[in-house]
């Protein structure tokens, strides 16, 4: 990729991610700023992560990246060790999802939390103002995180956020990070509690927001990670998933539930990293990126 000297190179890393919309919706903004940039797939095994970074990121081969599943705690993990410059956001997550590259320097952001924030309030009209409802989250990954602590910092009248993961070392590692988080914002409240597998179903039934931030649902024929029986009127569901729509999603709809698929967060989270790269207008990154994202959907699905 060398030899495109006049072009700057942006991309994906992730793994298994032949799927994404990424590219599609970035080289669409490229086009429309007329920006002589490309935007590609970086689809890497663990043992690749610190070569990729040595030989490709930091010597400037790249001008930005979006970090995905399942590396986004994994980078921002390297990036402390580099004692890289890390965003806010991205340290009271504990994970990393967007890369600036500045002369060699890079930079690391989290733009899930915003990204999953905007989606929230306006594809799902969930209450922006405080109330005192519980949230329950599927799942401890780098997603996860994102929702959880932007949820925490955002509606801080929230009585509980609980998380489970079929992982259990996910979840306390979580935990772990939360904890950590509110030594450095200590007015974020103390919220967020570890679920058991047996105590879901009471749990998810008192809860007026459901997210799952799994990557359960991306195929077809993948079971939903909250059984439609436990969904009931009155909850909001926001799926993280946005290739196609979950089993969880459409029972939920069958239900007469409020319930969307992660669309909107991905358009919003990959405006605003085309923001940090480019100073573009969030709001006409968004609208173009929305409307090549829903063109490539309507694709696929024919």
């Amino acid at each position: 990729m060398a030899e495109h000297n006049s072009k700057k190179i942006y991309g994906l890393l992730g793994r298994n991610i032949s799927y994404s919309l990424s590219p599609a919706m970035h080289n669409a903004a490229f086009n429309h700023f007329n920006i002589p940039a490309e935007y590609v797939i970086f689809d890497k095994e663990p043992d690749e992560l610190k070569d990729f970074f040595e030989t490709e990121v930091l010597t400037g081969k790249i001008s930005g990246l979006n970090v995905t599943v399942p590396y986004k705690i994994d980078v921002k993990k390297m990036l402390d060790e580099w004692r890289t410059e890390i965003d806010a956001l991205a340290l009271l997550s504990g994970a990393v999802n967007t890369i600036t590259v500045t002369e060699g320097r890079l930079k690391g952001y989290n733009t899930d939390t915003p990204g999953f924030l905007e989606s929230l309030k306006v594809d799902a009209g969930y209450r922006s103002k405080p109330h005192d409802g519980n949230v329950f989250v599927a799942g401890a990954g780098g997603g996860s995180r994102a929702v959880c602590f932007i949820l925490a910092f955002t509606y801080r009248k929230l009585k509980n956020i609980y998380v489970y993961d079929t992982e259990e070392s996910k979840s306390d590692t979580l935990m772990k990070n939360f904890q950590n988080a509110r030594k450095e914002f200590p007015d974020i409240p103390d919220i967020l509690r570890v679920v058991k597998q047996n105590e879901r179903e009471n749990i998810i039934k008192s809860c007026d927001l459901i997210v799952n931030a799994t990557p359960r649902g991306t195929n077809k024929g993948d079971e939903s990670p909250v059984p439609s029986e436990w969904l009931k009127k009155g909850m909001t569901v926001y799926d993280l998933v946005y290739a196609r729509e979950t089993e969880l999603v459409k029972a939920a709809k069958e239900k007469g539930i409020t319930a969307v698929n992660g669309l909107g967060m991905l358009i919003a989270q990959a405006a605003h990293a085309f923001y940090l790269w480019e100073g573009k207008s969030l709001i006409e990154v968004n609208r173009v990126m929305k409307e090549k994202a829903l063109e490539e959907l309507r694709k696929r699905k024919a």
